[in-house]
């Protein structure tokens, strides 16, 4: 019977152990971690996985599988199989690695965002985070990982971005991406 691939998240309070626990659950059962984003968000947790699972594990097998640490540790857990189709990423232009900076103000994320929409970049992986400056406006970091399509010249997107961040008073910069490197 072949693997499914499943995608996870589970979200609650941060404390040691959450990422033990859940990655135990799936060791246990033979299953293999694909891919992940895990992180602390405002003293939760949250965890973004696939897995691949041997084909005879149910869905409602996993679900029971994750109930003893989604209880210990007081976890949300919502899993979801994904279709054959969706099992391997479909780059679909070139990728690029873009950071934004600069004094902290509604509205960044959404104006680079709506930006990269028009003109069809789309967007892989963001980062973000708000630091306090002592005597200071705080500082926001954004960092994505994007993907150009073929029609789209990097020098055309730097050359939007750049107008845009001269209106948002930050500094961007657009670079190609090593593929090899997390």
């Amino acid at each position: 019977m072949r693997n499914r691939l499943w995608i996870l998240t589970a979200f609650g309070k941060d404390r040691p152990g959450i990422v033990a626990h859940v990655t135990k659950v799936l060791y246990e059962r033979g299953c293999n971690l694909e891919d992940s984003a895990m992180t602390r968000l405002a003293g939760e947790f949250a965890i973004m996985l696939t897995f691949s699972a041997p084909g005879r594990l149910s869905q409602a097998q996993l679900h029971a599988a994750f109930q003893a640490a989604s209880k210990r540790l007081a976890l949300v857990i919502h899993l979801k199989p994904l279709a054959a189709a969706e099992r391997q990423a479909r780059r679909v232009g070139s990728p690029y690695g873009l950071s934004v900076y600069g004094a902290d103000r509604p509205g960044i994320v959404y104006r680079v965002a709506s930006l990269l929409a028009r003109l069809g970049v789309n967007i892989t992986d963001v980062s973000t985070h708000r630091v306090a400056r002592p005597a200071a406006k705080p500082l926001y970091l954004m960092v994505l990982e994007v993907e150009l399509p073929k029609r789209l010249a990097a020098r055309r997107l730097e050359q939007r971005l750049k107008l845009l961040a001269k209106r948002l008073g930050v500094t961007v910069s657009l670079r190609p991406a090593d593929t090899n490197v997390l």
